[in-house]
């Protein structure tokens, strides 16, 4: 399974979702892994990389400069529950390849209709996922917000991110890659503690 695979490494473990921080450094290779749920991407860093699908080929996939994709793309991919997927992954460019992925163990929901509108900017949404993200300018604060579902938080870039908590709790975001995770009905506020403006991805597993 994917989340056994050593380059996935396992954040968080719920009854919901996994946080998995998948890190592939230059010229390595991941074993064989298996995709059979459906998933969300967010993109920490990029970097040319070929698959090979288990008992097939490479698909020769050479080096780009810049290389492709984009910091804080957010991908959700559904086509694991229809088909899954065994392959492996390198990493054939010079930089290291880093996603945070969240796999759903939720069976989706067909109703997509969302009690309140996500925080930020709608990326996109399906049956198991709603993506956003919100950009919140240095030293300000959003507005409250609920889970409508269980909610992973992604840092897409270094600096110092907040999360007050309803129950007094506050949970310090402060490097790409962080995360944490928001349960159904919790309700929250994302403060922003460094200078800088940086850029929160939502992640909400249906």
């Amino acid at each position: 399974m994917v989340h056994e695979e050593p380059r996935h490494r396992l954040v968080y473990d719920t009854p919901d979702l996994r946080v998995l921080d998948v890190q592939i450094q230059p010229g390595d290779t991941t074993l064989y892994h298996k995709h059979d749920s459906p998933i969300t991407y967010v993109t920490i860093g990029t970097s040319s990389t070929d698959q090979m699908i288990l008992g097939g080929a490479w698909n020769n996939t050479q080096p780009r400069n810049p290389p492709p994709g984009r910091i804080g793309a957010v991908r959700a991919v559904q086509s694991y529950v229809e088909q899954s997927l065994t392959h492996r992954v390198t990493n054939v460019g010079q930089t290291l390849f880093r996603l945070i992925a969240v796999p759903s163990k939720r069976s989706g929901t067909e109703n997509t209709a969302a009690s309140e509108p996500p925080p930020g900017d709608l990326i996109s949404e399906n049956r198991w996922f709603r993506n956003s993200i919100l950009r919140i300018a240095g030293y300000q604060a959003s507005t409250g917000y609920t889970a409508n579902a269980p909610t992973v938080l992604v840092m897409v870039r270094d600096g110092r991110i907040i999360i007050e908590r309803g129950d007094g709790w506050m949970t310090s975001l402060e490097v790409a890659g962080q995360s944490t995770i928001m349960s159904q009905d919790e309700h929250y506020r994302i403060r922003n503690g460094a200078q800088q403006t940086s850029d929160i991805v939502f992640v909400e597993v249906r």
